[in-house]
């Protein structure tokens, strides 16, 4: 079985730069204000992300829009 780690890396990536994301294979259900096209990784896997509710709320109490 072929094992990569792209959703992670992809999570590691964000949290570097002080972002907690939520990673899937799977669009959103709804496209909201942080909606993003999906990418594709190096191994074909659709991933699409979006920041957590926990980060949306920080940033309301931070003040970021």
């Amino acid at each position: 079985m072929f094992v990569h780690e792209c959703e992670s890396t992809l999570r590691q990536r964000f949290a570097a730069a002080g972002v907690e994301v939520t990673v899937s294979t799977q669009p959103p259900l709804v496209d909201g204000p942080y909606t993003v096209d999906g990418m594709t990784c190096p191994h074909g896997i659709a991933y699409w992300w979006e920041p957590t509710g926990e980060q949306i709320a920080q940033w309301v109490r931070d003040g970021v829009r």
